[in-house]
């Protein structure tokens, strides 16, 4: 394992991250592990990869996963300049959204393959003259995409971004390898194994980029043959920048990567330039630094640069329904987590009102309780009240029957027999009887009337019939009782 010393490598939340480049005949893996206290690499690890079948790099790759111990990895795919197509372009417009636009619809015509076979995204290098930005153009075959995805999803693995080397070095080429870059271009010379990239950066962004199919390999093993290429490589490079009229030669050259097995190729190369190690600023451990050791040759400043600047990275070039369905899946996560909540109020609420009816029910048994003794009482009252108040209407009621015959008497005419007289419990009361003329029956009726003691008095009937004696008038009056107060 190996610390990373003295270098802010940006502030990653806490997690482990596993950054894996894809070369021609080699693949690279490198573990960053992040906590809130501190960020360290702690794997370094590269397979040959020449011959083999993409079956058999993603056997290679799950093996290498095996050796790593974590509990959850996020996945980068990174893809160096070798791999894509660069171009400068200027566009006619300040916003994003219409400049995102203007590259889908153009972006074909800077390559030979048709829209629906790249995959492109950009750096905006800023505004170059009102109203006109800046871009580099990164494109790259879908195909390439697609093969490396099919090998890490055979690895079990799911890239969670494609990132552009390049964009990752420019990051951090002031700060893994001291370069003020602010205000000035300054140039890198990244040698790889079997590759070299010639990057100039203004403003920690790459503004040219341009891959030389020449690496540490050719110029240690066979530099006779391949170094005076180099060289032209290196020329060739800069007189192509120049002609793009991107910005001015760079003062200052770092030449990194596998530079250790190198002879004075640097003194060879007409341009100031100067010997940087990318590792300068690490320690290693004892069994990293001897692989490394026997490894010249073999850069991971890509890697590193990938992994380090992982949060900053703008460009990600994974295909538009992968990033589709990855907001898919992020958004049904969202609402399964709404749906866990919501749920988790509803049994909330349901217990809290379960709980609230609960102690209501408690509380009523013990009123109960409580109470049953005063209502044993309370019914013992209420059936002595039910006897008083018989005996008081009973002792107020005696006597009426007494009283209403004694003004019945006193009001009587004495040409009126009577033949009943009735009482009822609702307070009826009710006359039959002969009067010697219909007039002496009405003169009754008059006087009940005028009594405290009858009201509504009424006139059921009046029926002459002959006697002996001569005409007699049978009737019958009904009326109410009320006791006068």
């Amino acid at each position: 394992m190996f610390g990373i010393k003295r270098i802010n490598m940006g502030r990653i939340a806490s997690k482990e991250v596993l950054g894996i480049e894809f070369e021609k005949n080699r693949l690279k893996v490198a573990h960053l592990r992040a906590t809130l206290q501190k960020e360290e690499v702690v794997n370094l690890i590269h397979k040959d990869t020449s011959g083999l079948s993409d079956t058999d790099i993603a056997q290679a790759l799950l093996g290498i996963i095996d050796t790593i111990s974590a509990k959850s990895l996020e996945v980068v795919d990174i893809i160096n300049p070798s791999s894509v197509i660069t171009k400068n372009i200027e566009v006619p417009s300040v916003d994003p959204k219409e400049i995102k636009e203007i590259v889908s619809l153009q972006a074909g015509r800077h390559t030979p393959y048709s829209r629906e076979e790249i995959i492109v995204d950009y750096v905006n290098l800023g505004v170059y003259r009102k109203n006109y930005t800046r871009l580099l153009l990164v494109i790259v075959n879908r195909n390439i995409i697609k093969r490396r995805f099919d090998i890490l999803n055979k690895a079990g693995l799911i890239p969670e971004k494609v990132i552009f080397s390049a964009e990752a070095v420019a990051l951090n080429c002031a700060r893994l390898l001291n370069l003020e870059t602010e205000n000035s271009e300054a140039g890198i010379i990244h040698i790889d194994e079997e590759s070299t990239d010639f990057i100039i950066v203004f403003k920690n962004k790459p503004i040219f980029i341009r891959p030389i199919p020449l690496g540490a390999k050719q110029l240690v093993f066979e530099k006779q043959n391949y170094a005076l290429r180099f060289l032209e490589e290196i020329k060739r490079s800069q007189e192509a920048y120049l002609s793009e009229d991107i910005g001015k030669l760079p003062s200052r050259f770092i030449l990194t990567g596998g530079i250790e097995a190198l002879g004075g190729i640097d003194k060879e190369m007409n341009i100031p330039l100067e010997r940087v190690s990318y590792l300068r600023n690490i320690s290693f451990s004892e069994k990293i630094l001897k692989d490394l050791s026997l490894n010249k040759n073999i850069s991971f400043f890509n890697t590193l640069s990938s992994l380090v600047s992982i949060e900053k990275i703008k460009i990600d070039l994974i295909p538009e329904e992968i990033k589709l369905k990855k907001a898919l899946q992020i958004r049904a996560k969202e609402l399964f987590k709404t749906g866990i909540l919501v749920l988790s109020i509803l049994v909330v609420l349901f217990f809290i009102l379960l709980s609230k009816i609960y102690f209501k029910t408690l509380y009523l048994k013990n009123l109960d309780k409580k109470y049953q003794a005063l209502s044993l009482e309370a019914k013992e009252v209420e059936n002595s009240f039910s006897r008083l108040s018989l005996v008081k209407n009973y002792l107020s009621k005696r006597g009426y029957s007494l009283e209403v015959l004694a003004q019945l008497y006193d009001i009587l005419p004495k040409e009126i027999e009577l033949s009943n007289i009735r009482f009822e419990e609702a307070g009826k009361f009710s006359l039959r009887g002969s009067a010697l003329s219909m007039s002496v029956v009405f003169s009754l009726v008059d006087n009940l009337e005028k009594s405290n003691y009858f009201k509504e008095v009424k006139t059921r009937y009046t029926t002459k019939r002959k006697t002996s004696t001569g005409d007699v008038t049978d009737f019958e009056i009904v009326c109410n009782l009320e006791k006068p107060s």
